[in-house]
């Protein structure tokens, strides 16, 4: 009979329209193995003779022959039949006893089921085992003792050998045997892994794997006081893993203690929360193998209390300091809580703490705590964050005896004093978004501007350049290296940048002078020479002069710009329907074209320009030159007006 097989994906199903020309055929329907698990529930008969059948019943067992695989132990057997909740099985010739295994699409069923294979020899149980069920294991130490049991085990205690893994020279002592039982001692250098059992010339099948276990010992218990329900740490070795982390127990005197995490080299656990405070107690470790003799000591202690200091209220992003009685030793495992954001512990001194709210902390009433080694302390239920004083703008440059401006958030929710350079000032207007003073007429140069609010809320900075209060030529004050002869540096110019399509040397040398040399080459332009600096509002005059020039006829385009931002880079400059202005106008404060054929060129150019608000700026020259042309400048010139 011909078998047809359709596997069912569990997704939207489509109709399925079929028809068959040969009537003989069989349909077998399988289902989506990740959303059908296949399970084991019963084995019948569970023995019998190589050759005979056996049965296996579970569910979702796919109903197709040619999908699923069984296994006695390591042996394969043949499927006979098969359909969704059951499976006719035929025992293999090299079958041994062992426990009953299933493949299909993918999945490996493990189970507890087992198939003793009669007339030979056969290992039904191991002991000691440890685990869950459907995952346990054989164990023992170095030099321990492993009992299996079973049937038909050979004519005499010669015809027994077990090859432990990593011990695969010599076989492991046998330390007793009969037909239905014998026992073998661990070998030195045995690791976890299968073991290899041979009866005569039958190699048999073991039920379980083997872990080697390492004799536990402890070392310590960290910290050696705390609270109750704290959580401690005890170090050692061989005390276990996650796998054995249920069956790992810690004694705090008659008290068990939760096992929180369990690794070969230290164990995490919660203090009975029952224990007395101010006693000390015996803390005793037994493992899933065995119990440590090695006892640990811990002492209950005060738990923390009367908590004074900022516990009310505080601002965000900004230090509270907090102390209390019976405060741990050190700040190690000590957490402050802001609601459910950790701030940042500054400074811990003699039971009293400084400690930041978070910046991210909420706005308003949270819990205010403390968690030491895992136990929380409530300081106040109800702690206000307040917004802290923000500076988010400031006058990056300033004329001495002018106004200056600061603005921001919350700048009058504390009272608040104004320092400039070393000097107090006072403010002229205030606001919570604003604060305005006077600048002394005796400062020059970069300054600091420091807001003072209080003890426990940070100043507010920011950074000021402070210039001579004078109109006039301020150009020594704003620029470097602005006149001939110009300083040279390496092959530029001191203080000034180029960007990577800038042609040739920024200077030349003639007729005994240096001056700043703008060149051209064919097919290369927007060039730039610049450098940054800061600009208080105000009105300005700036002024060029050039000292030579080939006019040329085509490309000839030379424009002086300011642009708002440090370092920015100029735009392009429009060669479309004819060159002299900039493509784009973003950034740009001011402009001038110094040179464009056939305007007169070898004179001082000038042009106006006012800020209404101080500002980082980039100040220098966009080139569209063609080959062989030039502009040479003498001297750039920066002029406050009013």
């Amino acid at each position: 009979m011909k078998k047809i097989y359709y596997l069912l994906c569990l997704l939207p199903l489509m109709p399925l329209v079929s028809s068959c020309d040969d009537e003989e055929a069989e349909v077998v329907l399988l289902q989506n193995p990740e959303s059908q698990p296949v399970t084991l529930s019963s084995i019948a008969p569970d023995y019998g003779f190589v050759g005979d059948q056996f049965t296996l019943t579970g569910t979702n067992f796919g109903g197709g022959v040619d999908f699923i695989q069984v296994f006695i132990g390591e042996n394969e057997a043949e499927v006979l039949t098969c359909t969704d909740t059951e499976v006719k099985v035929l025992v293999p010739k090299e079958a041994t006893t062992g426990r009953i295994s299933v493949r299909f699409m993918g999945q490996e069923v493990n189970s507890d089921l087992m198939f003793r294979v009669m007339g030979k020899p056969s290992v039904e149980q191991m002991k000691p085992l440890f685990g869950m069920e459907g995952a346990q294991k054989a164990w023992g130490f170095v030099g321990s003792e492993i009992i299996f049991s079973g049937s038909e085990l050979g004519g005499s205690q010669e015809d027994v050998k077990v090859i432990f893994k990593g011990a695969t020279n010599t076989p492991a002592e046998i330390v007793s045997w009969s037909e239905e039982e014998f026992k073998v001692k661990v070998p030195e250098g045995a690791v976890s892994g299968k073991l290899t059992l041979t009866v005569g010339s039958q190699t048999v099948n073991t039920p379980y794997e083997f872990r080697l276990v390492e004799h536990a010992a402890v070392s310590g218990i960290t910290p050696q006081q705390g609270y109750k329900g704290c959580e401690v740490t005890i170090s050692g070795k061989g005390l276990g893993d996650e796998t054995t982390k249920g069956q790992t127990k810690v004694w705090f005197g008659d008290k068990a203690g939760t096992v929180l995490s369990c690794e070969n080299e230290k164990i995490t656990v919660k203090v009975p929360g029952d224990l007395t405070i101010g006693q000390s107690y015996d803390v005793k470790l037994s493992t899933a193998f065995e119990t440590v003799e090695q006892m640990l000591k811990f002492k209950v202690v005060e738990e923390p209390k009367d908590f004074t200091g900022d516990i009310q209220s505080g601002y965000l992003a900004n230090p509270i300091t907090l102390s209390g009685t019976n405060m741990p030793a050190t700040a190690d495992a000590l957490k402050v809580m802001f609601g459910d954001k950790e701030g940042k512990i500054l400074e811990y001194k003699d039971g009293s703490l400084q400690v930041e709210i978070p910046s991210n902390a909420s706005i308003g009433k949270v819990k205010l705590s403390l968690i030491d080694a895992g136990v929380e302390f409530v300081v106040n239920d109800k702690f206000e964050i307040k917004a802290a004083p923000v500076i988010e703008y400031c006058d990056v440059a300033v004329f001495a005896d002018e106004t200056m401006k600061i603005t921001g958030t919350n700048l009058s929710a504390l009272p608040v004093t104004v320092m400039i350079g070393n000097e107090q000032v006072s403010s002229i207007s205030s606001s919570d978004t604003e604060i305005t003073f006077k600048v002394p007429a005796n400062l020059s140069g970069d300054v600091k501007v420091i807001l003072n609010f209080g003890e426990n809320v940070r100043p507010a900075e920011c950074e000021v350049t402070v210039l001579p209060a004078q109109t006039g030529d301020i150009t020594n004050y704003v620029l470097e290296n602005t006149s001939s002869p110009f300083a040279i540096e390496g092959n530029g110019l001191k203080g000034w940048n180029t960007n990577n399509i800038f042609y040739g040397n920024p200077y030349v040398e003639k007729d005994g002078n240096v001056w700043m040399a703008l060149n051209g080459k064919n097919n290369t332009w927007n060039g730039a020479l610049f450098q940054s600096t800061t600009l208080p509002k105000g009105k300005y005059r700036f002024s060029i002069t050039v000292a030579d020039v080939d006019a040329g006829t085509n490309r000839n385009v030379v424009l002086f710009a300011v642009m708002e931002g440090k370092d920015t880079p100029f735009p392009g400059i429009s060669d479309d329907p004819k060159p002299g202005h900039f493509i784009s106008q973003d950034k740009l404060l001011g402009v001038m074209n110094i040179k464009d054929q056939p305007n007169p060129v070898v004179a001082t150019h000038s042009f106006e320009m006012t800020m209404d608000k101080s500002l980082p700026v980039t100040i220098g020259f966009a080139t569209m030159l063609g080959d062989t042309r030039y502009l040479y400048i003498s001297e750039i010139k920066v002029e406050h007006i009013e």
